[in-house]
């Protein structure tokens, strides 16, 4: 029988919208629109045009849904294109002035890269990335899921504030589709035993964790922080005798878990032999001093960057080819052997950051088309839905896991962080001394929903990943601390009652600056 073959794509930016623009804030976001969320949304709806029908499962934090729906982001990126392509443009005229006919190429085929995104975007698109994302939705192509409000790490949370993320995680995809989400998923793979009752109280009817967390043994550690300089103990998970080539329900709970399948996820983003490091495919950590466009390839991945040689788009595109039909036949291989080993109908599942195609694997996207197409065109293979499984019928009891390195928490609680989750309990608790006062005012109201979206932007993952990262570090403890502060001046006004004008002056600023989440 057919194997069936679960590909789930995790989509998430922090809020970054009038957070600063350059080098971070809002072209975080710009870059993954133009790189990764409308060309997969055209090669999809190409396909759809083709009659092929190629059924995919995609999460949104809801706090990526409102900036994508935002008026203000809409027009910020189409300047933001057209800065590019005129930046692509100059960097053409100066390298044809240098007689360097190979970077000159280069530069013309970025400048037509986002002159045809926009012209996508615009005339395509509407300018409405979600309204795309309904129409694939409604025609079987999309199951779109939600996660945490703002993609905070759940495990580590209390438990207030992990019901809260849990409740307006649905309630902001409510807002946006009209409909009720049936998946849930947990930001980077985050769970600890117990977070089941909370998603079935919110009416969920699946999760996703990683492959160890149902296996158990050496988890694959996909992020890793890097930063800090600490050793970090790979933790084996006893043996369980379990696969993910099956679904399974939470022991003694009516809810399905699905598992991360290790091979396929290996196989993409391993920095040892995924794809992306192929000697032609883009290099992504060296760029142009001068505009910040990205003229080399990856050549030899060991190899120091003042040695990569210069991009060939062409050469890239005939890797895109080989190795998506590499990807398949494994895959076939795979549902081969599940089928000997007794698994008469295997379901294997492969979840990625949606980020990594395009972003930081420049041809992801194209490679992705194309495992589509040769998907479609197997005998032995099929993609399929959650909602398309059959209820689970065995089983399982998880282990306390991520998809991070080592397996646990380490990448979002360790040395550099553990001041950081003070601060968070302390935020909470502020928050919390104040929910039986009742806000008589219209000012109070306002004061006491502004407070909970400060709260809830405290709680992202993103800070803490980032300072275990070392990477963009002060931005990070920048954004951090201006969110806590306002909290604080939020929840001390509303406690003295003291709504002079220097307040209500303060929160309209600070209600346009993080403006998100109007339901609140």
């Amino acid at each position: 029988m057919n194997a069936r073959i679960m590909m789930v794509l995790h989509s998430h930016i922090p809020y970054v919208k009038r957070q600063g623009r350059w080098p971070f804030g809002e072209v975080w976001l710009f870059e993954a629109m133009a790189e990764t969320y409308i060309p997969l949304l055209i090669n999809l709806l190409k396909l759809h045009g083709e009659g092929k029908v190629t059924p995919i499962t995609m999460s949104f934090s809801p706090v990526l849904l409102e900036q994508l729906n935002s008026k203000y982001i809409k027009q910020e990126f189409i300047s933001y294109l057209k800065e590019r392509e005129n930046m692509a443009r100059a960097d053409e005229r100066y390298y044809l002035a240098q007689s360097n006919q190979e970077f000159a190429r280069i530069a013309a085929y970025y400048a037509s890269f986002y002159r045809d995104i926009r012209r996508d975007y615009e005339i395509e698109l509407n300018r409405d990335i979600i309204q795309a994302l309904r129409y694939l939705q409604s025609k079987g192509h999309l199951e779109i899921i939600t996660t945490a409000a703002t993609h905070a790490y759940l495990p580590l949370l209390d438990r207030t504030s992990l019901e809260s993320q849990i409740y307006w995680g649905k309630r902001l995809y409510e807002q946006v589709f009209s409909m009720e989400p049936q998946g849930f998923w947990l930001p980077e793979c985050g769970y600890f035993q117990g977070i089941e009752d909370v998603l079935i109280e919110n009416g969920f009817n699946y999760f996703f964790v990683d492959s160890h967390a149902i296996e158990g043994g050496k988890p694959l550690g996909a992020m890793s922080p890097g930063g800090s300089g600490e050793e970090v103990e790979i933790e084996t998970f006893a043996s369980t005798g379990l696969s993910t080539y099956r679904p399974y329900r939470i022991e003694n709970r009516n809810i399905t878990v699905f598992g991360r399948n290790s091979m396929v996820s290996q196989q993409v983003w391993s920095a040892d032999y995924g794809y992306p490091g192929d000697e032609d495919y883009r290099e992504f950590h060296k760029s142009s001093d001068k505009s910040g466009f990205k003229y080399w390839r990856v050549t030899n991945r060991n190899q120091s960057i003042d040695k990569k040689q210069p991009y060939d788009p062409d050469a890239a595109q005939l890797k895109v080819k080989q190795h998506a039909a590499h990807f398949v036949s494994n895959l076939e291989n795979t549902g081969r052997h599940a089928v000997e080993i007794g698994f008469n109908h295997p379901l294997i599942v492969g979840c990625y950051d949606t980020e990594l195609f395009g972003h930081w694997w420049w041809e992801g996207i194209n490679w992705l088309s194309e495992v589509f197409n040769c998907i479609h065109n197997s005998t032995e293979l099929e993609l399929v839905l959650p909602s398309q499984v059959e209820p689970a019928t065995h089983q399982a009891k998880l282990f306390e896991s991520s998809w991070g390195m080592g397996g646990k928490h380490y990448v979002w609680e360790n040395e550099e962080t553990s001041w950081m989750w003070d601060i968070i309990r302390k935020a909470g608790e502020e928050y919390q001394s104040l929910k039986g006062m009742e806000q008589e005012t219209l000012m109070g109201q306002r004061a006491m929903s502004q407070a909970i979206k400060e709260l809830m932007l405290i709680q992202s993952s993103d800070w803490l990943f980032m300072v275990s990262n070392n990477s963009t570090r002060d931005y990070a403890l920048k954004r951090f601390y201006e969110h806590y502060t306002k909290l604080l001046r939020l929840t001390h006004t509303v406690r003295n009652q003291q709504f002079d004008d220097s307040f209500k002056e303060w929160l309209r600023r600070i209600q346009y600056e993080d403006d998100f989440f109007s339901c609140l």
